[in-house]
C-alpha cells in the first residue's frame, strides 16, 4: 500500500506541475492521487477520502473534499471492475457481549498506543543506524534482506503484507505467545526493510501488529472473563485500527477503513473507543506521526504551514538583492566642511 499511495501522489503532483498549476492545486492533486490509491487497493473509497484529508492535507475544507471524493469514487469504481467488490478480510460477525466490556477496549487502546509508538521509535532508530553505517549504499538493502530472510526461515508469516496471518488472528487460530512474538518480530522486520533502504509502507504492518496485539489482549481477557467478553478475534480487529491510528494520528481513517475492509458495523462502538484512546495516548507520548517524523528531522514542519511567519521560511540569500560593484560608482561619500 505504501508504493500505491506514493504512485498516486506522484501522478497528481506531476500532472499539476506539467499544467503549471499553483502550489495549492498541486497539493490538492497529491491528495487526490493518495485517496485514489487507497480506494482502489483496499476497496475503501470513504477511507481513501479521509486518509487524504487527515494524513496528506491535515485539514478539511469543501474545496478539497469535493475533488478528493471524485478521485476516490472514480478509482474505486475502476478497481471494482477488475478486482471485484469483496471485503479485504472476510471474517465472522463480532459484537460486544455486554456494555461493561467497552472499558476493556479502552485499555486495549492504551496498549495499542504503546505498540504504535514503539513501532515508530524502532523504525527510525534503524533508519538512523543504517544512515550512520559506513557501508556501500547499494549493499544496505541486500544486508537487510539477508536478515529478514533469516527471520522468515523460522517465522514465514513475517513475509509480505501478512494478510494471511491477520486472518488467522481474526479467526482465533494463534496462541497467545505466538501473537505476542509475531507483533514484536513484525516491528523488527518492517524496520529492517525500510531502514536498510528497501521499499514498503507502514499501513499494512500497522494492521499486522495491531491484529497480533489485539488478539493477544483478547485471549487474556477472554480467559479471565469468558462469559462477559467477545472472542479474541474481536479484539484483534479493533487492535488493527487502534495501532494504525496511534502511529498515524488518523482516527477517522482508522475507524472507517476497518469498517469498509470488513463490512461489519456491529464492532463500531469498541472500534471508536479503542481508536480514540490510542490516538490520545500516542499523541501524549510522541508529538509527531510515523509519516511526519522523517519530515520533521529534515526541518520541514507540516503542521506550521498555515501559521508560520513567512519570513521564517526564507533564507537571507532568497530575500536579498545582490548589488554589483558597478552599482557603487554613483555613490558619493560625505566630506568634511
Amino acid at each position: 500500500e505504501g508504493p500505491i499511495v506514493q504512485i498516486g501522489s506522484a501522478l497528481g503532483s506531476t500532472l499539476g506541475q506539467l499544467l503549471k498549476l499553483s502550489d495549492e492545486r498541486i497539493r490538492n492533486l497529491v491528495a487526490c492521487g493518495a485517496a485514489a490509491g487507497i480506494a482502489a487497493t483496499f476497496n475503501a473509497p470513504i477511507a481513501g477520502v479521509f486518509f487524504a484529508l487527515e494524513v496528506i492535507l491535515g485539514e478539511f475544507s469543501a474545496g478539497y473534499f469535493s475533488t478528493v471524493v471524485i478521485a476516490s469514487v472514480t478509482s474505486s469504481i475502476i478497481g471494482r471492475i477488475f478486482l471485484g467488490d469483496t471485503p479485504a478480510f472476510p471474517i465472522p460477525a463480532y459484537a460486544p457481549t455486554a456494555p461493561l466490556e467497552i472499558p476493556l477496549y479502552a485499555v486495549l487502546g492504551v496498549v495499542a498506543a504503546l505498540a504504535g509508538v514503539l513501532f515508530m521509535r524502532v523504525l527510525y532508530w534503524f533508519e538512523d543506524l543504517a544512515d550512520a553505517w559506513r557501508f556501500p549504499e547499494y549493499l544496505k538493502p541486500a544486508m537487510g534482506g539477508l536478515l529478514i530472510g533469516a527471520l522468515g526461515l523460522k517465522f514465514p508469516h513475517l513475509f509480505g503484507v501478512g494478510y494471511e496471518a491477520i486472518e488467522a488472528a481474526l479467526l482465533n487460530r494463534f496462541a497467545l505467545e505466538t501473537m505476542a512474538l509475531l507483533a514484536l518480530l513484525k516491528i523488527l522486520a518492517t524496520s529492517l526493510t525500510i531502514g536498510s533502504g528497501g521499499s514498503g509502507g507502514v499501513f499494512a504492518p500497522s494492521l499486522f501488529i495491531g491484529s497480533m496485539v489485539g488478539g493477544a489482549f483478547g485471549l487474556l481477557v477472554h480467559h479471565w472473563l469468558p462469559s462477559s467478553t467477545a472472542l479474541p478475534g474481536a479484539y484483534a480487529l479493533v487492535g488493527m485500527a487502534a495501532v494504525f491510528s496511534a502511529a498515524a494520528r488518523a482516527p477517522i481513517t482508522a475507524i472507517i477503513i476497518l469498517f469498509e475492509m470488513t463490512q461489519d458495523y456491529r464492532i463500531i462502538l469498541p472500534l471508536m473507543m479503542a481508536t480514540v484512546v490510542s490516538t490520545l495516548v500516542a499523541g501524549f507520548l510522541e508529538k509527531e506521526t510515523i509519516y511526519t517524523l522523517k519530515l520533521k528531522r529534515r526541518g520541514i514542519d507540516v503542521y506550521a504551514r498555515k501559521d508560520v511567519d513567512l519570513m521564517r521560511t526564507l533564507r537571507v540569500e532568497e530575500a536579498m538583492t545582490p548589488i554589483s560593484p558597478v552599482s557603487y560608482t554613483h555613490l558619493t561619500l560625505p566630506t568634511k566642511a
